[in-house]
């Protein structure tokens, strides 16, 4: 373990402590940090959560979640020295003067260490809660002053996705924040974007020079964006029964890969350069009316569902979804673009496959067949990136056979999902580092987009679907 060359003092704040995100992501993540020497010198965690424990009890619930988290490499001397970082405020959310101890407890901190820390809020809440909390935080002086000058330290706010459940309520959320945290602070975390192979197609498209056409409807024929799993909702009934697959996972892991594949070049490696671009062709989406919901989408539910705990009886929560659109955006005009993601599908396949044109006049055998390129970013089952193209068999005559250039990124079992991830994106934020996170005209556009959908799948513009579980059979349905 590296020791962290970040000196300043940083208090991380965990609103929703003891709560499901905390421990199957954001402790492990916090934990991997540790290990590989990525957190600051002076670093300290606060849970915030109305139990009535001591500091030591916090502690040994970390020990507990980080002994039974089976995917982390553990050591014994590491998780003593990383719960060390625990403290533990008991409070409620609605309760102005809990937030007045946590106050307390963070001049108590400054004071130990001699300076002014940085503080981290994380929401690790559902929505409802936002708005007690941020303002609370806000009242209490616990979010220090908007406007930093040179040598203060700062506050951010992470907020976690669903970021609202439509247009009206994300705005609603994103005004909360706003009157009380500048844009700067703000980070909302979409995690797919911490994925090593995501953060790739923007290093494959924009560090190389490896075709001679720039990416757009001159050189691309399609677009296909899979995120199939071969889990089902489980526990999950409740949350999932509510919002879907499409809000879970399409209005923003799929749109975000969509953009990293389609965004112009930006100026420049920084946080807003690259916000811009993502955000200007997610705002070139093509809104569908409620006929193209008609002809160009399908949804569906896996047989079973319905038995879930917390799901209703008669539910018409779709837990699989393929659209077809295209951008509007002049560079992109005509070239179709299709979203699936399902659950219980057999097999985990995610991807996105981009399908070259094909060459026109083409050096292809004088019988046929003519065939078209593709490349593939893969997450799962293995990460790698994939360039299918064709070359001449050995021999006297002239034929064609499929061959592949593979890149894979590192062996299969080197990856814990979502801790990395997390652990990706909570240094960025401890960084002040905005590129992996959401920007509000990102938010807007994305819902611009779904919201449309959603209304007219309620008004049954496109009637649910059945599918067998843990098979692929409804991906073999057409869009009309």
């Amino acid at each position: 373990m590296t020791a962290s060359k970040n000196t300043t003092p940083t208090i991380f704040v965990a609103f929703g402590a003891t709560g499901d995100l905390m421990q199957r992501k954001v402790i492990p993540a916090l934990y991997h940090l540790h290990t590989h020497g990525k957190l600051p010198e002076r670093f300290r965690i606060m849970g915030f959560s109305r139990r009535d424990w001591s500091d030591e009890d916090f502690q040994a619930y970390i020990r507990e979640i980080l002994e039974n988290h089976t995917e982390l490499a553990l050591s014994k001397e590491a998780i003593t020295s990383f719960i060390t970082y625990f403290r533990f405020q008991k409070g409620e959310f609605e309760d102005a003067e809990s937030y007045d101890r946590l106050k307390d407890a963070f001049d108590e901190s400054d004071r130990e260490w001699g300076m002014s820390s940085n503080k981290l809020f994380y929401l690790a809440v559902a929505p409802e809660y936002y708005k007690t909390i941020i303002e609370h935080v806000s009242r209490s002086g616990l979010r220090g002053p908007k406007e930093l000058q040179e040598g203060d330290s700062w506050s951010h706010i992470i907020v976690e996705k669903p970021f609202g459940m439509d247009s009206e309520t994300a705005k609603e959320i994103d005004e909360l924040v706003g009157r009380h945290f500048v844009e700067q602070q703000i980070y909302r975390i979409d995690h797919y974007l911490g994925k090593e192979m995501l953060q790739n197609i923007l290093t494959f498209r924009f560090s190389n020079n490896l075709f001679e056409i720039p990416w757009g409807k001159d050189l691309i024929e399609s677009i296909n964006l899979r995120l199939l799993e071969k889990i089902g909702v489980e526990n999950r009934g409740p949350f999932y029964d509510a919002i879907g697959a499409f809000r879970d996972v399409g209005q923003n892991h799929i749109l975000q890969m969509l953009a990293l594949v389609t965004m112009e070049h930006p100026a420049e490696y920084r946080a807003t350069a690259i916000q811009t671009k993502r955000a200007a062709i997610l705002e070139t989406l093509r809104v569908l009316s409620k006929n193209d919901v008609a002809h160009q989408t399908i949804r569906a539910q896996y047989k079973d569902y319905r038995d879930i705990t917390g799901v209703a009886p008669q539910s018409e929560t779709e837990t699989y979804f393929k659209i077809r659109t295209e951008l509007r955006d002049p560079k992109w005009k005509g070239v179709p673009i299709l979203m699936e993601s399902g659950k219980r599908m057999g097999e985990v396949l995610k991807e996105v496959v981009v399908t070259l044109r094909h060459p026109k006049p083409c050096l292809c055998p004088p019988n046929g067949p003519h065939h078209t390129n593709e490349i593939i970013f893969r997450m799962e089952p293995r990460e790698e990136i994939l360039i299918e193209f064709w070359a001449k068999k050995p021999g006297f005559t002239f034929e064609t056979e499929r061959r592949e250039f593979r890149y894979m990124l590192r062996d299969t079992s080197e990856h814990v999902p979502y801790v990395e991830e997390y652990a990706k994106l909570l240094s960025d934020c401890i960084a002040s580092d905005r590129t992996l996170f959401i920007s509000t005209d990102e938010i807007r556009a994305m819902w611009r987009f779904t919201d449309p959908i959603i209304a007219a799948w309620q008004r049954g513009a496109s009637p649910l679907m059945m599918y067998e579980p843990d098979t692929k059979d409804i991906t073999t349905k057409a869009i009309q």
